[in-house]
């Protein structure tokens, strides 16, 4: 495989031997603007064909931008990035500890946003990007060389883990929230030894009650179940995490309901709910696939049961906390969880691109809500 290496030249060149050894280690070809023949293209033409011709871009990005080029108006790093994301493998690894210059800050700033990259973290001294380097290639290799993502079928799976909804039913815990996130390409992510391993389910409960996105009501007890191949810890009201061998994953989590008297679906608590969701399914994620052999994601979510549930803001609930609006249809049974289109994207958005992720599932409930 023929890997290209982006970066700034001048004053980083102990970086970019650290890449080179660590592409050259697991036997591929680096490619690098220093070995380029002299001919009739400039600089700029070379490197850009170099990108062309690799099958992956190792991309780092320390404090200095680089001179503009012309006509495009980036650097020749930035050109690199945006000639690469959409047609081969981007692995992207940003120095630590420095100051960045303006331009660097906002290019920093798209790489780490990016839902389509794979953003592997930081590096201070370039011991420490030899290694990162090397570990990041490996796993794409891994992912690579499993079966072909079947986004059909991820999202088959999403929709099987998600509880049905029904509006007819008014549970007294509260509505809750159900988002599952499943991983490609399938494979078995937990053997069947590793998901009965009790110190897995304690280390998901602590991280359930207490840890830094916590879904559980540490005021509530909690149960483990593990039958077919799932472990499921859940709690009287509802708050369920979920796991499975193929590492899929549900989180559902009750949903604060407004002050008033109709006891409404807030607007604002919904996406909150989402955040925690999406925070907590990263970090299990990781947690039980840390060699990242799930490269692709899918993502579904389902409101219920909402039962009589108004949706509101929370300035409509203040202004008029004991009247609501009704969902349009919520005598429908069953309307099945939201999902985006296309269903699958990069697992690295799961992490860098959380926000919009969280505010575009809570538009599409609030339009599955209203009908």
């Amino acid at each position: 495989m023929k890997i290209f290496v982006s970066s700034l030249i001048g004053g980083f060149g102990a970086y970019r031997e650290a890449a080179v050894d660590a592409i050259t280690s697991l036997g591929h070809e680096p490619v690098t603007a220093e070995t380029f023949s002299p001919g009739v293209s400039s600089p700029r033409v070379a490197c850009l064909a170099g990108v062309r011709a690799s099958d992956m871009v190792i991309l780092m990005l320390g404090e200095r931008y680089g001179d503009i080029q012309q006509p495009s108006g980036l650097s020749a790093t930035h050109e690199e990035y945006r000639a690469a994301r959409d047609t081969r493998p981007v692995i992207a690894f940003v120095q630590e500890g420095v100051e960045y210059e303006p331009g660097q800050a906002e290019f920093v700033s798209e790489v780490q946003d990016w839902a389509g990259g794979l953003f592997r973290g930081g590096f201070k001294i370039p011991s420490d990007l030899r290694s990162a380097i090397t570990k990041a290639i490996h796993q794409y290799e891994l992912s690579a060389a499993a079966a072909p993502v079947n986004t059909g079928d991820m999202l088959a799976r999403a929709a099987e883990i998600i509880p049905e909804e029904n509006r007819q039913v008014m549970d007294a815990g509260g509505p809750l929230l159900h988002l599952a996130v499943v991983g490609g390409p399938a494979q078995t992510i937990l053997r069947p030894v590793q998901i009965e391993d009790s110190v897995l389910a304690r280390e998901l409960k602590k991280e359930a009650l207490f840890g830094d996105n916590p879904i559980f009501d540490s005021a509530m007890g909690t149960d483990t179940d593990l039958a077919n191949g799932r472990l499921t810890l859940c709690q009287q009201s509802g708050a369920t995490l979920q796991i499975d061998e193929a590492g899929a994953i549900r989180v559902s989590m009750t949903i604060q309901r407004g002050e008033g008297m109709m006891g409404a679906l807030i607007a604002e608590n919904v996406l909150e709910a989402v955040r925690t969701a999406l925070a907590h399914a990263a970090n299990v994620l990781d947690r039980i696939d840390d060699t990242q052999k799930l490269s692709r994601i899918v993502i579904a979510a389902s409101l219920g049961p909402t039962g009589v549930f108004g949706w509101r803001t929370r300035a409509e609930e203040a202004a008029s906390p004991n009247s609501m609006t009704m969902a349009h249809s919520f005598s429908e049974a069953n309307r099945g969880p939201v999902h985006f289109q296309p269903a699958d994207r990069a697992r690295a958005a799961l992490s860098f691109d959380r926000e919009h992720i969280a505010e575009d599932l809570v538009a599409l409930l609030r339009r599955q809500f209203h009908g």
